[in-house]
């Protein structure tokens, strides 16, 4: 089997089990079972635990902008693409089973990583640039300052994923989305 393949597969695993049943509760033994490699092949590609965690949280990142783009890219108004914005985290939410953002999820399971936390904080921010780039060239009400609105915005949909996944519910996302639209 080729090595990407085998590095892809403990990755696919490692990624499912740490989003479903956490980090802290995933143990290397069960990632090597599911992925059905030998614990020399999980080393070899992941020194440590932490490794593939961080590998975890850059591959998530980076598939979560790829879809977001993807998304998005059909929508002409900078205006309509703020509230798909909120759509697409519903989406993502009901196809996850309301059990919350990865990156939350890893944020209260190791609070005191710096690496992690920085990882956190990349994503979160590139969340809060993209809101922020949509509503310097959205044509909106003008309630507040653009960077009031981008606030926000951002915390109306990160509300909304929290309480989405504490109630499994896109009740609250969905509000969140009729109050964003309000606002703009």
């Amino acid at each position: 089997m080729r090595e990407s393949a085998v590095k892809d597969r403990i990755l696919d695993t490692a990624s499912r089990l740490f989003y479903d049943q956490g980090y802290h509760v995933t143990g290397i033994n069960q990632i090597i079972e599911e992925a059905d490699i030998a614990r020399a092949s999980l080393y070899n590609h992941f020194p440590s635990k932490t490794d593939l965690l961080l590998a975890y949280l850059d591959r998530t990142h980076q598939e979560w902008f790829v879809e977001l783009d993807e998304f998005l890219a059909p929508i002409p108004m900078a205006r309509e693409k703020l509230l798909a914005l909120f759509d697409y985290r519903l989406q993502r939410q009901r196809r996850y089973g309301y059990k919350g953002c990865p990156f939350n999820k890893i944020t209260a399971e190791t609070s005191d990583d710096e690496q992690v936390l920085q990882r956190v904080k990349v994503h979160k921010e590139q969340i809060r640039d993209t809101i922020r780039q949509l509503v310097l060239q959205a044509e909106h009400r003008r309630l507040m300052d653009d960077d009031r609105l981008t606030d926000t915005l951002f915390l109306l949909q990160e509300g909304g994923i929290v309480l989405g996944a504490t109630f499994r519910s896109s009740n609250d996302a969905e509000k969140a989305r009729q109050i964003a639209e309000s606002l703009l």
